[in-house]
């Protein structure tokens, strides 16, 4: 008994010297500051790096059994870096083990922020974008059913969620369901807008998605018979000619922008009578 306690205490005293190391040399007493430095290693594609950091930054935070918001929400930003490190190193047991606890402790985050800092909601990440991330981690681990069901999380979460319904196509294949949520969402997002020299279909307060890698998965939808072939095409056709449109000069880059602004114009000259 008394070795299996000097074993234990030994080995608490090297996981506790292992993070007193890391936060040397890291600065993880600074959440904030050590969440800028993942990301840029994740930015220089110094993955193994930013997989030891994640871990051991969230592990940090796990360990305290009370955290306060701010604690709560640097765990939930650390664990979303961490599924996406998982993902891309392609540890997909890990990056769904991951997600899980990811999907618990945001949920925690809310209840905390509804009591003690309601007015933080509004800017917190929307949670169908983890359901997004989780779809995105089942499919890399051959779980359909399970990315399925992450990805339609997803779409009741953020209706109209084009760039999600698009990877769902992407990473699951063309399914009939799959392809009529991708074709709604496509309605939805309104018209191609050129931004940043991308041509885009930009949802209301949604992420983007590239308008010709959109229209290149419709006409393989197309091409293989899935779902509605007359609706795909109808969306392609329409994508390629706003496309020419603005590249011709006969639409506004954005056109939803130049329609908000033409909507400030005075209707009537006062000074005639």
């Amino acid at each position: 008994m008394g070795f299996t306690l000097t074993e234990a205490n030994r080995q608490r005293h090297d996981r506790s010297s292992l993070t007193a190391v890391i936060v040397a040399m890291f600065g993880m007493n600074d959440p904030a500051q050590t969440l800028l430095q993942l990301e840029r290693y994740i930015e220089d594609g110094r993955m193994e790096m930013s997989e030891v950091m994640a871990t051991q930054f969230t592990e940090m935070f796990l360990s305290q059994k009370k955290r306060t918001a701010d604690a709560q929400i640097m765990l939930v930003k650390g664990l979303r870096i961490l599924c996406d490190v998982f993902l891309a190193r392609g540890k997909n047991q890990r990056a769904i083990a991951s997600v899980k606890i990811l999907h618990r402790e945001r949920k925690k985050m809310i209840g905390i922020l509804a009591k003690g800092a309601p007015d933080l909601l509004g800017k917190m990440t929307a949670p169908a974008e983890d359901y997004r991330r989780a779809g995105k981690i089942y499919a890399a681990a051959g779980k359909t059913r399970a990315a399925m069901k992450a990805f339609s999380k997803c779409e009741q979460q953020s209706p109209g969620h084009v760039a999600s319904a698009m990877e769902a196509c992407q990473l699951l294949g063309f399914d009939k369901t799959l392809v009529k949520r991708f074709i709604s969402t496509i309605h939805a997002a309104g018209p191609v807008i050129l931004s940043n020299g991308r041509f885009e279909l930009q949802p209301l307060n949604l992420p983007e998605a590239d308008a010709r890698e959109v229209q290149t998965l419709l006409q393989s939808a197309v091409d293989a018979g899935v779902g509605s072939t007359d609706a795909c095409q109808q969306q392609v056709t329409r994508i390629s000619e706003e496309i020419s449109a603005i590249e011709r000069g006969e639409a506004a880059a954005n056109a939803r922008l130049q329609a908000a602004m033409d909507l400030l114009k005075p209707q009537h000259d006062y000074y005639k009578y």
